[in-house]
């Protein structure tokens, strides 16, 4: 059982619900746990969370290092990851003369369902 996140906005928002009843709503859960959360701001486990804010907007990191730092946090907080076959990609795309951007692509069961994060 996993505690229901999802807020005003998000796709299939239930505001009725509080806990999480299927497997891949629990692990789209803990990815979104993991991407979005910081390290040290969950006590008891200083070391959770991808600082993916820091990775992206540092400039010091290259595609495969914010893959391996995704990864690894999946492995090692999120052990649906490895039962459902979950694998990550990063690319960043340049193309735009006003921004760049990275990609997340993160594929769930061999691409059955997946997750893109963009910033």
């Amino acid at each position: 059982m996993e505690l229901y996140i999802k807020t005003n906005g998000d796709p299939n928002y239930d505001p009725t619900k509080l806990q999480s009843d299927s497997r891949i709503a629990t692990l789209l859960a803990q990815i979104d746990v993991i991407l979005f959360t910081r390290r040290g701001e969950v006590i008891g486990s200083p070391a959770l969370g991808c600082n993916l804010e820091d990775l992206v907007y540092s400039l010091n990191y290259n595609d495969s290092q914010i893959k391996n730092e995704i990864e690894s946090q999946l492995a090692r907080y999120v052990p649906l990851a490895a039962e459902m076959n979950v694998t990550v990609d990063v690319d960043f795309d340049t193309s735009s003369p006003d921004r760049d951007a990275i990609f997340i692509n993160i594929n769930i069961d061999g691409g059955k369902e997946s997750v893109q994060v963009e910033i």
